[in-house]
């Protein structure tokens, strides 16, 4: 069933339907909401809160502004963004005198070379703030004000963190791939 016809369907109420349709985008949205929050329970528990806004926003969806799959995604960001700013979960600054040196900072056309998966681990072994900015400036392609305005934090602190977690993810790429080439004989 394509998904104008199971949109249909949804909106006239058919069960089956609604869950054809969560078993279509679960692990995509599932996905999302692991990398913004790295407990297993929450972000199945984000899951469902995102799928009970779809289903609950499916009339506003409009075929003719784009696909369905890019209007789910944007719904399921801004649940994720939600519950970060009601947890109180936002960005966790790092004043340059508590931050390491990482040396120099990850080029953005090194993201392609690396599979979703090592990406993902790496993601989640920054801190919290890190992966925030991360996740919605590379992933969700929003622009450093957007950022700010979503966490409630200033376009320069934005910036300035950005730059402080690709620096910091370059450092763990490299431990990982030091590791991977390293004999232990």
């Amino acid at each position: 069933m394509t998904d104008r016809n199971l949109i249909q369907s949804c909106l006239q109420g058919n069960a089956d339907a609604e869950k054809q349709l969560f078993f279509k985008y679960a692990g995509k949205v599932l996905t999302l909401c692991r990398r913004y929050v790295s407990q297993e329970t929450v972000a199945k528990d984000l899951m469902q809160e995102c799928f009970i806004q779809i289903f609950e926003k499916m009339e506003q969806y409009d075929a003719h502004r784009g696909e369905f799959g890019a209007w789910l995604h944007r719904v399921s960001t801004n649940v994720v963004l939600q519950y970060l700013r009601k947890e109180k979960r936002g960005l966790q600054t790092t004043y340059p005198e508590d931050l390491p040196d990482y040396g120099e900072e990850l080029e953005e056309d090194a993201f392609d070379t690396l599979s979703n998966e090592t990406l993902l681990q790496s993601i989640r072994e920054l801190p919290e703030g890190y992966q925030q900015i991360l996740n919605l400036y590379i992933f969700e392609g929003l622009k450093h004000r957007e950022i700010a305005e979503s966490l409630g934090i200033s376009e320069g602190t934005s910036r300035s963190q950005y730059t402080r977690a690709k620096r910091h993810l370059k450092s763990i790429l490299e431990k990982k791939t030091t590791k991977n080439w390293h004999y232990e004989g």
